[in-house]
């Protein structure tokens, strides 16, 4: 008997990360290393070039220098200076400066084109618009802004214009929170204090829509990865923090609950993983949409392991099969964790079982 309580015991010292989440240092690590994996062989981490702008700032949010990222001798760097040309509009344009802020290129001069110049060519001086929804005006602000150049004079009136009723921003006249949560960045950088107005309205309405289980989506009872790390960066900017009582829903708070959905490849559930993992490593790094840039470097790319050149005696040995990727769709983690539950549910069993022979014991 006493072999089984020893053995059930044993069962439960076997698996103490069911105890307490992943570490968020160990997180944002698997989830940079994550998006070194899919670069590909032009520099860039995807074949949309905003969603590359989107990892050059979440590596550099990481503390590493995404300039430093290579495929076959291409990095980020050489792929927006090839690219920067084919940039128009003023939010891409300020997205572009804002990448190349961090991969220590001037955005006056990438590859001949000036991505301020761009950004500005756009602007609407009698509206104030950049951009004909609040999305694309708040990436436009914060792209100058956070590069240290002023926005169009009425950019952010427009902006604030673009309220919807409840105190969010959205589309189609519904607020939602990935808008609200740029756009209260956006006013923050052009200047605005966070007790102006419109933002303390976009604010009162994150903390109104924030999810049961502690994240944000567009159903309080279905978060989604890419909300909440939106969200998290608006809580940054206004300097609060998302790991405080305030923010705890059911006992899970916004970084605990992105923590829940990193997936075994690093990346995060979401619509589509790899767009996920973007959005997520800056807000679990504590950074914003407009510090990321400027992060400091403190990390290096471990060093590639090379491969041991089979033996000339010897077969070469079959490639192993490749992991498969994990579903583009979805909210939930695959089912790393079904071990460890086994295990515990087989503690259980030995526990049961060794309380049942104690009882049917006779007392002395």
């Amino acid at each position: 008997m006493k072999r089984l309580i020893l053995l059930a015991v044993a069962a439960f010292a076997a698996f103490p990360a069911l105890a307490s989440a992943a570490a968020p240092e160990d997180a944002i690590l698997r989830a940079a290393a994550f998006i070194k994996s899919v670069q590909r062989p032009d520099g860039s981490y995807a074949e949309s070039p905003g969603q590359t702008m989107d990892a050059i700032l979440a590596v550099r949010a990481a503390g590493y220098d995404p300039a430093r990222d290579t495929v076959g001798g291409k990095s980020p760097a050489d792929y927006l200076v090839a690219n920067a040309a084919s940039v128009t509009s003023p939010a891409s344009a300020a997205k572009a400066a804002l990448a190349a802020k961090a991969l220590g290129l001037d955005p006056r001069n990438v590859g001949g084109t000036n991505l301020f110049q761009r950004a500005q060519d756009g602007y609407n001086a009698e509206t104030g618009a950049y951009a004909d929804n609040a999305f694309s005006q708040s990436i436009a602000i914060l792209g100058l802004a956070c590069t240290g150049n002023q926005p169009g004079a009425r950019a952010a009136d427009n902006l604030k214009a673009a309220a919807v009723e409840g105190g969010g921003w959205g589309f189609g006249g519904a607020a939602d929170p990935d808008t609200t949560a740029i756009a209260i960045q956006a006013l923050l950088a052009a200047g605005l204090p966070k007790t102006d107005p419109a933002i303390a309205a976009g604010f009162a309405w994150l903390q109104a829509n924030q999810g049961n289980d502690g994240g944000w989506g567009y159903d309080p009872s279905a978060s989604n990865t890419s909300s909440t790390a939106f969200a998290i960066q608006a809580l940054l900017a206004l300097g609060e923090n998302p790991e405080s009582p305030a923010y705890t829903k059911n006992g899970v708070n916004p970084i605990q609950y992105l923590l829940s959905q990193q997936l075994p490849d690093g990346s995060f559930a979401g619509y589509d993983p790899a767009f996920a993992a973007n959005q997520v490593l800056p807000a679990l790094a504590g950074r914003t949409f407009c510090n990321a840039p400027e992060t400091p470097i403190t990390r290096q790319r471990p060093a590639a392991t090379p491969t041991p050149a089979p033996s000339p005696t010897a077969p070469p040995t079959a490639a192993p099969s490749p992991t498969p990727r994990p579903p583009a769709s979805g909210n939930t983690a695959a089912a790393p964790v079904e071990a460890p539950v086994a295990a515990l549910a087989l503690a259980g069993v030995l526990l049961a079982l060794a309380g049942a022979s104690l009882a049917a014991r006779p007392r002395r």
